[in-house]
């Protein structure tokens, strides 16, 4: 990358007008870690050729990981307006706007994005995102199922589609997909721990906490996984254990309500009732 920069910077050198350097050491910079340096090389593209998607399109993406999500949406928007066949636009742009909380906005860009390209696996993964968060689970499965389709080891998209299928009930489903999801990847620590949640609300308390386990030993710093184990464990009567593990996901997320409710349960049993007051 060092070697790439060096290079684009003898070619500003050469010709300062060359507005596709500039887009090229951005790429470069932004590969780098360096957004402020990626999102200067992208203005001066801009200020040289108003006209070069790819710079607006790339300033979208370093402003979005700089999480100026007003900015990413109006560059990605700049981007589609120059190039309206750009699928790779409206999906990031969809992106954008779920995490600003426009999900009517996001789920209209992921399907523009699918009308371009019907190949697109990850609209329709994104897709299913935003109608799972909008309440349309069946249109979330069929999305993840599409994905799935078009990329058979998509582990995410089977580790989504099992916590839809968990949504609606459907346990087994949900367990399938998580296996499917782990075969994939199986440093998915994710989708052990929503394995063990289907396990333990298929009453396999000890499927559960052994998949909490593995959970935690991929990521010691899953507070999730710690609460969810702790649950497990006070529920098979383990109320040191629980209180051991709701202390672990307190220590890493200190906002996580629901750990200090879950120890002041195993605190009252254990007959710390003034422990059990303090947590709650």
């Amino acid at each position: 990358k060092q070697g790439a920069i060096a290079d684009y910077n003898q070619a500003i050198k050469l010709n300062p007008q060359l507005a596709e350097a500039y887009v090229n050491r951005g790429v470069a910079r932004y590969d780098s870690g360096d957004l402020p340096g990626a999102i200067a090389d992208y203005n001066q593209a801009i200020k040289i050729n108003p006209q070069d998607a790819d710079a607006y399109y790339n300033r979208g993406l370093a402003r979005y990981n700089s999480r100026d999500l007003p900015g990413a949406i109006d560059d990605y928007t700049e981007a589609i307006k120059i190039n309206p066949q750009s699928a790779q636009a409206y999906n990031d742009r969809g992106i954008a706007r779920k995490n600003s909380g426009d999900l009517p906005g996001a789920i209209d860009d992921y399907t523009k994005a699918i009308k371009i390209n019907p190949q697109y696996a990850d609209a329709y993964y994104n897709r299913g995102i935003a109608r799972s968060d909008s309440g349309d689970l069946p249109g979330a499965i069929d999305d993840y199922t599409k994905a799935i389709k078009l990329n058979p080891q998509y582990a995410e998209a089977y580790n989504n589609r099992g916590a839809v299928h968990a949504d609606l009930g459907d346990k087994q489903g949900a367990i399938a997909d998580y296996n499917q999801a782990i075969k994939l990847n199986p440093q998915f620590a994710g989708a052990y721990n929503n394995r063990g949640f289907a396990r333990f609300n298929s009453g396999d308390k000890q499927g559960a906490i052994a998949d909490y386990n593995q959970a935690i030993k991929i990521n010691p710093q899953f507070a999730d996984a710690y609460f969810n184990r702790g649950f497990a464990r006070f529920n098979s009567g383990d109320k040191q254990g629980a209180i051991d593990d709701y202390n672990q996901a307190i220590k890493i997320n200190p906002q996580l309500a629901l750990a200090y409710l879950g120890r002041g349960l195993a605190r009252y049993d254990s007959g710390d009732k003034q422990g059990a007051i303090a947590d709650y």
